[in-house]
């Protein structure tokens, strides 16, 4: 939660990124995570719409997806696998899809997000640039584990498009964020091909996982289920998923 004391909206990347080099500033788009307190430190916003990071490039196995492209333009692109746009449906409600935007979903990294799953399966590197460091690439598993740089901006997010999907998950609801998801992809090759997991519901974050490896997670207890369930839930959702891509 921020006390925010200005506000700035840079027309390009280049501009964006000196204004967050000083302490204190902090990136926003759609704002679905922007709260207002007023005994927290002050903050300056500055505004992503105008920098020109919401373009989608489609390429033969794989799409190039800026930080603010919103969730519901995910949702709505068909050339996109379809377990992308189904996570990224469930990711927010109705409401809020058309604000939310992709970055703004990296850099919140919810436990339960499916989206992140979905994009953990589909070999998700993520661009990052800041004024100081310059620009680097990383695989967004690595990202999660070892955060940003400080004044480091989420450019954009490039993923493999070959191959198929499925997601199997569990909540309170049909439309409730999952309390364990699980999100698969199939690639075949001359060989037979090879598949990809991913968990979300079970740890700190998502996160690849081994098909064998699923049985010995620990999660832990919470309001919403506890260690033991949602342990059962990945093993169940797991045998679904790799059910549905054999």
């Amino acid at each position: 939660m921020y006390h925010v004391v200005g506000y700035h909206r840079p027309d390009s990347l280049s501009d964006a990124l000196r204004l967050l080099a000083p302490v204190g500033r902090v990136a926003v788009a759609g704002g679905v995570h922007l709260h207002h307190d007023g005994g927290a430190d002050p903050a300056e916003l500055v505004d992503l719409q105008s920098a020109g990071l919401d373009t989608v490039v489609i390429e033969a196995e794989s799409a190039s997806l800026g930080a603010t492209v919103r969730l519901q333009a995910l949702v709505d692109d068909q050339r996109l696998p379809d377990v992308i746009r189904e996570a990224a449906r469930s990711e927010q409600p109705s409401t809020l899809r058309s604000l939310a935007t992709l970055g703004g979903a990296i850099a919140t990294a919810s436990d339960d997000s499916l989206l992140l799953a979905a994009l953990l399966v589909h070999d998700a590197v993520v661009g990052l640039a800041s004024e100081r460091h310059g620009e680097r690439r990383v695989m967004l598993g690595d990202l999660l584990v070892e955060g940003r740089r400080p004044g480091e901006l989420i450019v954009d997010v490039v993923v493999q498009t070959s191959g198929t999907g499925a997601i199997a998950r569990t909540g309170r609801t049909p439309r409730d964020t999952p309390i364990v998801g699980v999100v698969g992809r199939r690639m075949r090759d001359h060989h037979g091909g090879s598949t990809k997991l991913a968990v979300c519901g079970v740890g700190v974050r998502p996160a690849l996982v081994e098909p064998g490896d699923v049985a010995t997670v620990q999660p832990i207890d919470d309001h919403r289920a506890s260690g033991s369930y949602r342990s059962h839930l990945a093993e169940v959702l797991t045998g679904r998923v790799l059910e549905a891509l054999s």
